[in-house]
């Protein structure tokens, strides 16, 4: 079996009503999705994290002359081939390096006959989620409470809210009215999203310390990991971060500086799902939680299905849950009407061959760009 076509489709959606995080509002979803056809007629499918356009541009341009007439199976050589030839091993070489991979093992499991979970070594339990949700303005327009009772009525139990566009004070209340509204076991983690200094992660941290946070994200930007070791060692909220990072040599810095708790690669940016598995793996060694990072369409969520019910507990108890898997309750039909996949509290890893999902052509063609 032989590659003979790297195709990179550019879909995207113009949101109705537009929801932000620390940085900027977003009134657009957009993905680069990869499609690898052999010429026995099997197709995979993966997904880019990240500028849609850029990814396409180094799909076409690097990757795919790479791939033509090769051996879809030999995933390793192929991975390697692509690593070396991109140069720049951070960034949007490596998102579209990511998109590839998945692309890849979706294909190994077409032709094996399995799900990628089963070739990963992992098990089709139920994957819990958690809500991603209380952006600013969005849907609900800034009323927490109305947003809480929403998801509480679909039986989430864990939550993460958006901080860092607001002043501290105002933000630190909106975390006390998440908590109240939604109770004091639910589970609830915060993220700025890159929007702090050290010094002001450290006294928003402080002003919540007593909300019980589940872990705060991505408190100051990744490149600061002299703010990451201010910040931990301020705070005891488990601090949590790495969807920023790449493969399995930028993980190994952050874990060996002691720089997170828990550590967030993304399938679509770390390299792929390959990578992810040596990530979890060093993840496990350093004692660090994980927590994958997870955002787009359909492609996206399943692999993130399929790569959590494969991931080794950091330190084994009869107590530790497997990580719960994250999902954006913002409006996606990026994810929601290009395959079938049921969001919601609790989900099923796929079980048919490769990711799982049955792609929708008309759905593909009617989000293109």
């Amino acid at each position: 079996m032989k590659i003979v076509e790297v195709i990179p489709h550019i879909i995207a959606e113009r949101l109705e009503t537009s929801f932000g995080m620390s940085q900027f509002y977003w009134n657009t979803r957009s993905s680069c999705v990869v499609e690898i056809v052999t010429d026995e007629g099997v197709t995979g499918w993966g997904e880019c994290f990240g500028l849609p356009a850029a990814n396409r541009a180094l799909i076409e341009s690097m990757y795919a002359p790479l791939l033509i007439g090769r051996d879809p199976t030999e995933r390793v050589s192929l991975w390697e081939a692509m690593y070396q030839r991109g140069r720049t091993h951070k960034g949007i070489a490596i998102t579209a390096l990511s998109g590839v991979d998945i692309a890849l093992w979706d294909l190994a499991g077409k032709i094996a006959g399995q799900p990628v979970y089963q070739l990963l070594g992992g098990k089709s339990d139920a994957v819990q989620t958690y809500a991603s949700s209380f952006y600013y303005g969005g849907l609900f327009d800034d009323d927490i409470e109305r947003e809480a009772e929403h998801l509480l009525k679909q039986g989430f139990t864990a939550f993460k809210i958006k901080v860092g566009g607001r002043s501290i004070e105002d933000d630190a209340e909106r975390v006390r009215r998440v908590r109240a509204a939604v109770g004091p076991d639910a589970r609830l983690a915060v993220d700025a999203n890159r929007g702090y200094t050290a010094a002001e992660a450290i006294v928003f941290g402080q002003a919540i310390s007593e909300q019980n946070i589940w872990w705060f994200e991505e408190p100051v930007p990744p490149e600061d990991l002299a703010g990451y070791a201010r910040v931990r060692a301020a705070l005891t909220i488990p601090i949590a971060g790495g969807e920023s990072e790449y493969t399995r040599w930028g993980f190994r810095d952050l874990l060996a500086g002691e720089y997170v708790d828990v550590v967030q690669p993304d399938t679509e940016a770390c390299g792929g799902i390959g990578e992810m598995l040596l990530i979890a793996g060093m993840a496990s060694a350093f004692g660090a939680a994980m927590s994958p990072h997870v955002w787009g369409s359909a492609i996206a969520t399943a692999t993130a299905l399929h790569v959590i019910s494969a991931l080794p507990h950091g330190t084994p108890s009869m107590t530790r849950e497997r990580p719960r898997m994250e999902l954006d309750t913002s409006p996606n039909s990026l994810r929601d009407k290009l395959a079938f996949l049921d969001p919601g509290p609790i989900m099923r890893v796929p079980e048919r061959p490769g990711l799982g999902i049955e792609i929708d052509r008309a759905g593909l063609d009617h989000f293109r760009v």
